[in-house]
Formats: structure tokens, sequence, C-alpha cells
């Protein structure tokens, strides 16, 4: 049954978008569905994108063994949010770029923009391969698929959309999908407290200290989740700046991030609910990884385990193709066209994009298949990108003194701080976001009052 359902429902979502192929004839209809997002659009792919399958799977478990603490995570979130909304979107907007490496070399200089592009890239393909792996999971889990053919499949569906329709299929995909992930959770959450015996019995049933800050969490842990998905959060090109970039105008773009952070307080609001009715059905001592899979193969209805799981595949092959897209644009324009053919053509810089989907969905796949067993180092890649990046791209569009050498020093310094961290076990109990974007910050105001004031070609920005 769960199999012909997730065909139909694959299927359904391959037919949105293979037929906005004909809509794209650029690479600005690739990349940026030609800026004419709608709002409603904007707002269910952002929503789409940024509930992730990790935020159902993963943080319904973090709920259920933290309660109330894991809030911090979320509020840490929902203000990335909120720095992307109310710093970045308007001036994004109106600087009709493609990517957060092109901020960067209007700001500074094509150097600290080839570098940011790297770390991009290289953190982009890294949580592609992961994603790879959670997908994968799923379909064996679940479905009794066998593992490589769960991940060629995958690999299929990611790059199949981002391929033919680029941002346009993606964002009207990921607008559909948008509804079935909020109304799959709703109804998931609905059958999970009936099961429990409604809302006051599962709140009257939970444990005495469930409910009250940082009984599971020390302040420190609480402060350095929040910290970590904040830093990673705001500069989040594949979910949000893309989506940014890619509006119809500077209100709308401003606006969509806008409300997401609502959107966004809903989604962890239910899946905090999911958390908490799991605890009062299953009891402690449940591994928080496996919390959601018990929930629905061991408690609830066929028919609402086959809602939860769409919910599930729905937000994995929304976040992928994002990234997947992003990742084709970044290595399009920021490495192709900026270092090797500054005057292609329009078609030429669209087959490109095409080509790079390709050839980063399969990059995805021969990581994921051949290295399932370093899953945290590569998404540590990811953590390395935001922590070279939060500092330059936010501290140089908020200061107008800050230099080229700053951004540059700062995009390094932050990603070699990471680096270390990582290397060296994360001493003093302190995730790598936490030290690098501090040594980050200190490097980029020292830099910029060090050395020469910037030119009037960097300060345009400012003038928009």
């Amino acid at each position: 049954m769960y199999s012909w359902v997730l065909f139909i429902y694959v299927g359904v979502i391959l037919a949105i978008g293979f037929g906005t192929a004909r809509y794209v004839k650029t690479l600005e209809d690739f990349a940026l569905a030609g800026r004419n997002l709608s709002f409603p659009v904007l707002l269910g792919t952002l929503f789409a994108s940024y509930v992730g399958g990790a935020t159902v799977i993963g943080w319904t478990g973090s709920f259920y063994s933290l309660g109330i603490d894991w809030w911090f995570t979320a509020v840490g979130a929902l203000l990335g949010v909120a720095a992307a909304a109310f710093i970045m979107s308007e001036r994004c907007r109106r600087l009709e770029q493609y990517t957060v490496p092109d901020l960067l070399e209007l700001r500074y200089d094509a150097k600290t923009r080839v570098i940011g592009s790297l770390m991009i890239i290289l953190g982009d393909v890294s949580l592609i391969a992961v994603q790879t792996i959670s997908i994968a999971g799923v379909l064996t889990a679940y479905f009794g698929w066998e593992r490589i053919p769960a991940m060629i499949f995958a690999t299929v569906v990611f790059m199949a959309i981002a391929l033919v329709g680029g941002m346009i299929g993606v964002a009207l995909t990921d607008a559909v999908q948008a509804v079935i992930i909020a109304a799959g959770l709703m109804v998931g959450v609905g059958a999970a407290f009936s099961h429990a015996g409604g809302l006051s019995a599962v709140f009257s049933s939970l444990p005495p200290d469930f409910l009250s800050p940082l009984n599971h969490l020390t302040p420190q842990s609480a402060f350095n989740n929040a910290i970590a998905v904040f830093g990673t959060v705001a500069v989040w090109q594949s979910i949000i700046f893309s989506r940014v970039f890619a509006a119809k105008d500077v209100k709308t773009a401003k606006r969509g991030v806008v409300w997401l952070i609502p959107a966004g307080f809903l989604a962890y609001f239910l899946v905090a609910m999911l958390g908490y009715s799991a605890r009062v059905i299953l009891g402690p001592g449940v591994p928080a990884g496996s919390v959601f899979a018990k929930l629905v193969t061991e408690v609830l209805s066929p028919g609402v385990a086959v809602v939860l799981l769409a919910v599930v595949i729905g937000a994995i092959i929304t976040t992928v193709n994002s990234i997947l897209l992003s990742v084709s644009v970044n290595f399009t324009r920021d490495l192709y066209q900026k270092l090797f053919r500054k005057n292609a053509d329009s078609k030429e810089l669209l087959f490109v994009g095409r080509a790079s989907v390709l050839v980063v969905a399969l990059l995805a796949f021969l990581l994921a298949a051949a290295m399932p067993d370093i899953v945290s180092a590569i998404v540590f890649t990811y953590t390395m990108y935001s922590a070279a990046l939060l500092v330059p791209l936010y501290g140089g569009y908020l200061w107008k003194r800050a230099t080229a050498a700053a951004g540059l020093l700062g995009v390094i310094s932050g990603a070699g701080t990471a680096l270390t961290w990582y290397l060296l076990k994360n001493p003093l109990g302190l995730p790598p976001m936490i030290p690098s974007i501090t040594i980050s910050l200190v490097v980029f105001v020292v830099a910029s009052l060090l050395t020469p004031e910037p030119s009037k070609e960097q300060l345009k920005v400012f003038d928009v």
C-alpha cells in the first residue's frame, strides 16, 4: 500500500514540475523563476523548503526527549529567519543578484566571492548527500526497499524537477507540498492526541518538569543550540536568499520571509505537539531518533501513517530540490561565468546550469553511497560554510567601514576556526559556530579598522 501511495504522490509532484519546463528559457528563468514569484507561491516554497525531513523526524524526537528546552533551538532558527527578513531581504531583492557570493563581490571583491561560493558548494553537496541517506532510510524502513535502489530513486526524483523546471518547477511543487506538510502535521497531531486521550490528558500526563525551562539542558547547551541554528538559517542561500532574489518585487520578498516566521513557528508547534504526545503514548526511554518511527509503525493507523510519511518525503524532496538548484546556480554563475566564460550567452549558461544539476546530484549520490558512516562529518561542512559567511555578509551590509580585506579574512577565519574546533572535538563544550562567529567578528572588525576605507564602488550597495 505504502509504495503505491509513494509512486502516486511523487508522480503528481513530478508532473507539476515537468509542466513548467516550457517557461524556462534563460538562466534567470532557471535560477530565479524570472524573478516573478508571487507572495502565495513564495511563502509556500519558503515554508516547504524550510521545514525539512530533519525537522519532522529529528525534532519530534528532540521535543519528546527535552520538552520545552528544545524550543530554544526553534527560537534560534526563527531569529535567523528574522535577521534575513529585516536586515537583508529588501536590499537583496533591489540589488537583483543571483547568489550570496554575488552579494559578497558587490560589497567586497571577486576573491571573497570565489571563496564564499566554494564554501557553499562544498556544504550543499554534503547536505544533499545526507538528505539522500535520510530518504533512503525512510524508504528502507517503511517501504521495504533495498538501500541502493532507494538512493537511486531519491537521486532521480531530487534532480528531475530542478533539472527540467528550474526554480519555477521547484517553487510550484513546493507550494503544493507546503499545504500537504501543514495539513499532514495537523492530521498527525490530531490522531496522536486522540490516541493519548485528548489535549488535557497529554499535558496532565507529561513529567512534572517537562514544560519548565532548563530542566533538561543547561543554559550553555540551550544557548549553543540556538546560536548554531541561528547562524545556519541566517545565511541559508538555498532556502531563503534564492527565494528573495526570485520574488516579483521588493515588497513581496520581504513579506514572504517575514511571514515565514509565523509559518515556521506553526510547524515547530505541531512537531512539538507530536513529540509531547509521543512522550505520553510511548513513555520514557525511547531513543530520540526512533520516536517518529514508533509512532508511525506501532501507534497510528495506516491511513495517518501514510499521511505522515508523505509529509516526511515531501519535506525532504522540497529541501533537496532547493539545495540542488542553488548549488547549480553557484557553479554556473560564480565559477563558470565569472572565472571562465564571462561572455557566455544565456543559452550556454542555461545548459551549464542544467548539466551541473546532473553532476552535483551524481556526486552527492556517490558520497552518500560510499561513505554513509561519516554523516556527522559531512553535516559539519554546512556548519563551516555558515560560520564562514555570517559575519562578512551581515557585517558588510550593516557597517560601511567594512573593507574587502576584512570580508575575505572574515570568511577564512570563520571557516578555519570552525574546522579547527571540529578537529579538536569541541573544546570547552562549545559547538564550532560560537567560537567561529566570535573570531570571525574580531578579525573582521580589526581588519576593517587597519585597512584603507572601502571604495565608492563598494559602498554603492548602500544606495539602493
